[in-house]
């Protein structure tokens, strides 16, 4: 944090594009551009099926390729409608692995004082469960940690 003002100046926020998800993103990109911090956008994508047995099978690598793919054009996507939000440093990254690791891992690895995530994702194992997400990290954080809330109850 900027120990001038206690203002974050170094933004985390984790999306997988859905709309509850966006919301999160929109709020992140918000405070970022008003405070002049750097948001740094994480989509987790999982590098094999789930509860697939990694001992003895063989996966597609296609499958590992498109899965990576999705999650790189979801933080293309995020990156664009933030810059139009007015961040001015932005970045973004697809990281393999279950969605609240990659997000604490990238707190840590870019220096986060902030932490952005969505009360509620979508409801699909193959989304960035945003619900259990806020949960698990809430427990680990090294930095601040803002929940918004994505319910449609919320709205």
């Amino acid at each position: 944090m900027s120990a001038s003002s206690g203002a974050p100046t170094n933004i985390v926020v984790g999306t997988d594009g859905s709309e509850t998800a966006t919301r999160a993103l929109d709020r992140a990109a918000a405070l970022a551009a008003a405070l002049g911090a750097t948001l740094h956008v994480v989509s987790a994508y999982a590098d094999r099926p789930g509860g697939v047995p990694s001992a003895g099978v063989s996966l597609d690598a296609g499958w590992a390729v498109a899965a990576k793919s999705a999650a790189e054009k979801v933080v293309a996507d995020a990156e664009a409608k933030a810059r139009d939000a007015g961040v001015k440093d932005v970045s973004g990254q697809a990281m393999a692995g279950e969605p609240a690791e990659a997000l604490l891992r990238s707190t840590v690895d870019r220096g986060a004082d902030l932490l952005v995530v969505g009360s509620k994702g979508m409801q699909s194992t193959a989304r960035f469960l945003l619900g259990p997400i806020a949960n698990k990290v809430s427990r680990r954080m090294s930095c601040d940690l803002l929940i918004v809330e994505t319910s449609d109850s919320g709205r």
